[in-house]
């Protein structure tokens, strides 16, 4: 193989660590659904022929046991999603627990599966809500409990949830929100 240098590399430095960065994004999102391809493949492929695997309910309960593995879910606890979303938001979950300790864990995971950007009809799937009109209404409760709240990170929890972009928030809560970070 030909030996080729880089004719200008200062130049091209910005966009080498531009690429990194996308390319390390892009590991992210795929990495949840790495975990849902490697069974799909797992089921279909190994284990076609396997006589468990052709039994509709013990299919079932494995996909659920690997939803909620990675997931989490009311019930089951912490999933991968939510380790995840509190190491890189800096405990952000962690502190919405002990501001509000009565916070249902319908509407804790439900505020986990906002922050990651499902939309209301796979949350209301999700929590088990019945429609998506039902998880649209529960994004307002959660906004207006946050905003009653006398918390320091009253408005970081606004901040993440997709219902209050941050162009609609006023200057002095955005300051007031990065001044805590």
């Amino acid at each position: 193989m030909k030996k080729s240098t880089a004719i200008r590399p200062r130049r091209n430095a910005s966009l080498l660590k531009l690429r990194r960065k996308q390319r390390i994004l892009i590991r992210e999102q795929i990495f949840m659904a790495a975990f849902f391809l490697e069974e799909w493949y797992w089921q279909r492929e190994d284990m076609k022929d396997n006589k468990q695997y052709k039994d509709p309910d013990f299919l079932t309960r494995r996909w659920e046991k690997m939803r909620y593995q990675v997931l989490g879910g009311p019930g089951f606890g912490h999933g991968i999603l939510q380790e995840v979303i509190d190491l890189r938001m800096n405990d952000i979950l962690t502190r919405l627990r002990n501001d509000i300790p009565q916070l249902s864990e319908k509407d804790y995971y439900a505020y986990s599966y906002f922050v990651a950007g499902f939309n209301n009809r796979t949350v209301a799937h999700l929590v088990g809500l019945d429609s998506e009109k039902t998880a649209s209404s529960l994004k307002s409760q959660l906004k207006d409990t946050f905003l009653r709240l006398n918390s320091p990170y009253k408005f970081e929890y606004l901040e993440v949830l997709p219902l209050l972009p941050a162009r609609q928030l006023p200057i002095w809560q955005r300051n007031s929100i990065f001044a805590c970070l």
